[in-house]
């Protein structure tokens, strides 16, 4: 396991221009329609930004371009469905599974301006939902407002959890198990809340 880390880590440090590019495109995947249902962009980015963070580089740069990111992918969903309206009903995989458009409007007419900053939090449908407000016809002006705001708490929930990672294996690496404990620990609560939260947005989802 040390091995495959290490060599992570080792790419990581050695070109840092390559891991923050795959950050931001792996922000973009994660928000836009259709490629966010099957890329992993979320586990991508943040074993990036932990290795990362075990190789002793900052988090500002991969917060700031997952921001960016998650704001540019949201956004070309939502133009995607502006553009191209109900066409998109008859592509895959919304032909073949009808009830990611169907949940993503359901979700959409609950909630309103609310379900684009919430959906970002819930697999699929933050993929499906922006796509859903363009279809539509959203003023672009309330989306932005949302999809901005959204993607400011969305970035350090994942950036920052895959830092406190990356500090807690890098001292466990080294044999500081105290160090290890305290970061592991504060780490499980971080992802407890989120579960919490998480949980709370799904339960409304339904």
């Amino acid at each position: 396991m040390w091995y495959c880390i290490d060599t992570v880590v080792s790419l990581v440090a050695s070109h840092p221009g390559a891991a923050l590019a795959a950050v931001f495109l792996a922000a973009i995947v994660e928000a836009v329609a259709i490629i966010g249902i099957l890329i992993p962009g979320t586990p991508i980015l943040m074993a990036v930004a932990g290795a990362a963070a075990m190789a002793g580089q900052p988090m500002a740069p991969f917060l700031a371009l997952s921001v960016l990111g998650a704001i540019i992918g949201d956004f070309m969903s939502f133009w995607a469905g502006k553009r191209f309206s109900s066409r998109l009903q008859r592509l895959w995989p919304f032909a073949q599974r009808p009830g990611l458009m169907e949940n993503a409007t359901s979700f959409f007419d609950r909630y309103g301006l609310y379900s684009v900053a919430l959906c970002r939090f819930v697999p699929v449908l933050r993929s499906t939902v922006p796509l859903v407000a363009g279809m539509a016809g959203m003023r672009r002006r309330r989306f932005v407002a949302a999809n901005v705001a959204s993607a400011f708490v969305w970035a350090p929930l994942h950036i920052y959890p895959a830092q406190l990672a990356g500090l807690s294996l890098d001292r466990l690496r080294d044999g500081d198990w105290q160090q290890a404990a305290i970061w592991g620990a504060v780490l499980l609560a971080g992802c407890g809340v989120a579960w919490t939260l998480h949980r709370t947005v799904l339960a409304r989802a339904r």
